[in-house]
This record gives C-alpha cells, sequence and structure tokens, in this order.
C-alpha cells in the first residue's frame, strides 16, 4: 500500500521531481565550491609529496575503458580495486594530509547533507498538504516560509545520521574488501543486496520523525523523534517492504540508464526517491492513524 499509494502521488505531482533537482543541483554547487576550495591546495601537497599521481591516471585510464564499453566492469574490476587500494596506500604515506583529506570528505558530506536536508521539511510538508486537502504549494516559497523548521530538522536530522552513516561507511568497507579477498566478482552482488538493506533499515529509521514533526509542531524536534517509534513499530513491514521496493528499484534504473543518459539520471533518481521517501513515510502515518488522503486531485483512499 505505501508503494502503490507513494508512487501515484508523486505521477499525480511530477513537477516538484525538477524542482528538487533543482535543489539537488544548487546542493552539488555550494557542496562543490567549498570542495575545491580545499581540495586543489591539497591535490598539491600530494603530488609533491607522494607518487600518487601515475596511480590516479591509471585509475583513469581503466575507467574510461569501462565507460566506453572497450572492457568490461567484470574483468575491469579485477584491476579497479588494486588501483584504488594502491592509490590509498600511497595517500598514507602523508599522514597529515591523508588526515586532512579524511576529514575533508567528511566536511564535505555534512555541508551537502545538511544543505540537501533543508528540502525534507519543504518537500514533506508540501505532500502533506497535498495528501490532507489537495492544497499545492511552491517549493521556493514553501521553504521561504518555513526556512527555520527547515534548518532545525535538517541539522537534528544529521546529528542522528552522521554517527551512523561513517559506523556502516567503515564497516562496508572491511567487508568489502574481506570478500573481495575470498569471493572476487561476487562481491559486488552481495555488497549491492548489502547496500539495499542499510538504505532501507536506514530510511525506516526515520520513517516516523518527519510526519510526526508536521503533525505535532509544539513538540521538541528530538521528542518528536522518540515518539514517532510508536507508530512505526506498528506498521513496520509495510514502511520497510517500500522502503527495500524503493531502492531497489532505484539501483536497476541507475545501473540501466546510466550509461544510455550520459550520466543525466544520476540527477533524475535522486530527485524522484526523495519526494518518493517523504510520501512513504506520510502514507504510513496516514494508515497507521487511519486518516483519509488524496493520491491525486479527484481520488481519496
Amino acid at each position: 500500500m505505501e508503494f502503490r499509494n507513494a508512487l501515484t502521488i508523486l505521477f499525480s505531482n511530477i513537477g516538484y521531481v525538477f524542482k528538487i533537482m533543482l535543489w539537488i543541483i544548487i546542493s552539488l554547487i555550494i557542496t562543490a565550491a567549498v570542495g575545491v576550495a580545499i581540495l586543489i591546495p591539497l591535490w598539491k601537497v600530494f603530488t609533491a609529496t607522494t607518487a600518487v599521481l601515475p596511480l590516479v591516471q591509471d585509475l583513469q585510464s581503466t575507467v574510461v575503458e569501462v565507460w566506453t564499453g572497450s572492457v568490461n566492469f567484470r574483468v575491469a574490476v579485477f584491476a579497479l580495486v588494486p588501483q584504488i587500494v594502491n592509490i590509498l596506500k600511497e595517500l598514507a604515506t602523508n599522514p597529515g594530509a591523508m588526515t586532512g583529506l579524511v576529514f575533508t570528505a567528511l566536511l564535505l558530506y555534512v555541508i551537502y547533507s545538511f544543505v540537501m536536508g533543508l528540502s525534507y521539511y519543504t518537500i514533506g510538508d508540501i505532500i502533506n498538504k497535498l495528501m490532507a486537502s489537495n492544497l499545492r504549494f511552491g517549493f521556493a516559497s514553501n521553504m521561504a516560509l518555513n526556512f527555520k523548521k527547515c534548518c532545525r530538522y535538517s541539522f537534528s536530522r544529521l546529528l542522528v545520521s552522521l554517527p551512523i552513516d561513517i559506523c556502516c561507511c567503515v564497516l562496508g568497507i572491511f567487508i568489502a574488501y574481506g570478500l573481495f579477498s575470498v569471493i572476487k566478482i561476487f562481491t559486488l552482488p552481495v555488497m549491492l543486496v548489502i547496500i539495499v538493506l542499510f538504505c532501507s533499515l536506514r530510511a525506516l529509521l526515520f520513517s516516523g520523525w518527519l510526519p510526526r514533526t508536521l503533525h505535532h509542531p509544539e513538540e521538541r524536534i528530538f521528542t518528536s523523534f522518540s515518539r514517532a517509534f510508536t507508530f512505526v513499530k506498528s506498521n513496520l513491514g509495510g514502511l520497510f517492504k517500500a522502503y527495500f521496493v524503493t531502492f531497489s528499484c532505484v539501483y536497476l534504473l541507475a545501473s540501466v540508464l546510466t550509461v544510455p543518459t550520459g550520466g543525466l539520471i544520476a540527477l533524475v533518481l535522486p530527485s524522484i526517491y526523495y519526494f518518493l521517501l517523504r510520501a512513504v513515510e506520510l502514507v504510513g502515518y496516514y494508515k497507521t492513524k487511519g486518516y483519509s488522503f488524496y493520491v491525486d486531485g479527484s481520488t481519496v483512499v
């Protein structure tokens, strides 16, 4: 029910996808501007103090061969993994610069997550009003009107998600490296399943927070987070199934359409699933509470 109704809401309001795409581009530009200012001097330090440049050039050549189709990915992966490992080992020969690189990557992730997270409350509020009374609001005007709430929600969510993401990323790298040394090429499908499961469980963790915040604006932000688990627990299976299907579809579409679209799908897909995830959250909330809602301009569920 959650995925089907969320998909109907998406198709009924497809115009918002392009507005979300614009916000993704803005978020990437802000993050890239900070990244370039830090990474260019850092890269000059690496090239001056390590022998990383030829290793990176070899990696670039392999990636280009895969992208152009001259080398199959299954064949290239046996070159890609050792090349990446060798680059990391060479970077580690300069511990100071390597530490700076790690903290820069973390900073850029925080900046992008916060700026992109500003749109979550906006998207949720727009969908909530569409579902409750079929009222449409502009993306920019809604964000401007609720900017303080957007900042508070994005920052609070980042405080919770950041340590989880760091721990899971480090654990995932160790698992992938360990699996590759044992099962080689079969590591990829195993890791894809693990990533989809992680993304689904992560989305499930936050699935009740935004709906609770929207419907109980009088509560403190972390109070809403803790109290949201009550109704999430009662609809655990439905929400998890919806998230698992969503992330599986995203992977399948990305793997099929990345090359034919020249990578443009990397902007379109996030716009779709950001909307879809917020819709699933609210459909799950309405379902648990027994509320009726619009899925399009004339259909009430």
